[in-house]
Parts: structure tokens; C-alpha cells; sequence
């Protein structure tokens, strides 16, 4: 079995929720990286990654990813698949929801990563957000505010979706 890193801050209390489940989820084979103290080699020691991140203020990544993402930079990622999960309000920030995601999926696209683990934008109501490419999402996305009723079975779908996507060659 390939070997997968969790990244996320524990500081970002919903985000890393989420993270604890689906670490639960996974089941062995899964080990956290906090992202608040991460190099380079937590990056490079793992098959495939599993990142975590809000959407703060008008669309941005929280500080601890862009103090993080500056390591990378310069690496050839090609071959590591990443799946991506994140917090979002559609009521509270429709014009940028979830755009935490779409911004770590650029980032890694562009150092040659595979993401993986594209979700479905069905059941949401929002303006715009660079989380979405070709009519879905480029990860999980999580509206703990306005559909909490849906995050238990969004989670479990995910988190065996990407176990079958890390899986393929």
C-alpha cells in the first residue's frame, strides 16, 4: 500500500475536524504532517498527499500555507497524486467559496501533481469559486454552516473514492 500524508494546522479548528475523521476513515497507512512546522521532505517522503485548508477573508489560504508553500517551490512533483479537502460558507462567502482548495490545486498542478479526488458542485448555492474547474470540484468541500447534514456521508464517499484513486497507476 502506498504511503499518504495528511497536511493540515491544527489551528484551523474545522479543517482539522475534518482531517481527524478522515485519517479515522482511512485507516492505517495515513500519517499527519502539521503544516504549521512542515519541509520540504514531509512533502517528498509520501506517495500522495492529502491537504486541508479553509478559505479565509476574501478567498485566500490561511498564513501557515502560504509560509509553507514557498518550499516548494522549484520541486517536480510529477507522479504524486493529491487530493484536497476544505472548508467553506456558500451564504457567507458565495463570491469566493472554498477557493482555498482551487488555489493549493493550482499551486500543485503547476509543480506536475495529479489532483485527485474531484467532487461534484450538486447541492451547492454560491456565485463563483476557483475550486470549481469543468463543472466540478477540484476536492472535497465541506459547508459545515449550511449543510452539516451532509458532511458524515460526503466525507465517507470521499475518503473511499481517493483510497481507489491512490490505488490506480
Amino acid at each position: 500500500m502506498k504511503k499518504i500524508g495528511i497536511l493540515y494546522s491544527k489551528s484551523t479548528a474545522y479543517t482539522a475536524e475534518l482531517g481527524q475523521h478522515i485519517a479515522q476513515l482511512w485507516g492505517e497507512g495515513i500519517e499527519y504532517v502539521d503544516i504549521d512546522t512542515a519541509r520540504l521532505e514531509d512533502v517528498l517522503r509520501y506517495d500522495g498527499l492529502i491537504l486541508g485548508t479553509p478559505t479565509y477573508f476574501n478567498g485566500e489560504l490561511p498564513s501557515v500555507w502560504d509560509e509553507f508553500l514557498p518550499e516548494l517551490e522549484g520541486e517536480d512533483l510529477s507522479g504524486k497524486k493529491v487530493a484536497i479537502y476544505g472548508t467553506g460558507d456558500e451564504v457567507a462567502s458565495p463570491v469566493s467559496f472554498a477557493d482555498g482548495v482551487g488555489l493549493l490545486a493550482e499551486y500543485f498542478t503547476e509543480l506536475g501533481a495529479t489532483i485527485i479526488g474531484r467532487t461534484s458542485t450538486a447541492g451547492y448555492t454560491y456565485e463563483q469559486s476557483i475550486a470549481e474547474s469543468e463543472g466540478s470540484f477540484l476536492g472535497l468541500i465541506i459547508d459545515w454552516v449550511n449543510h452539516p447534514d451532509l458532511t458524515d456521508k460526503r466525507l465517507k464517499d470521499w475518503v473511499k473514492q481517493i483510497k481507489k484513486e491512490f490505488a490506480a497507476k
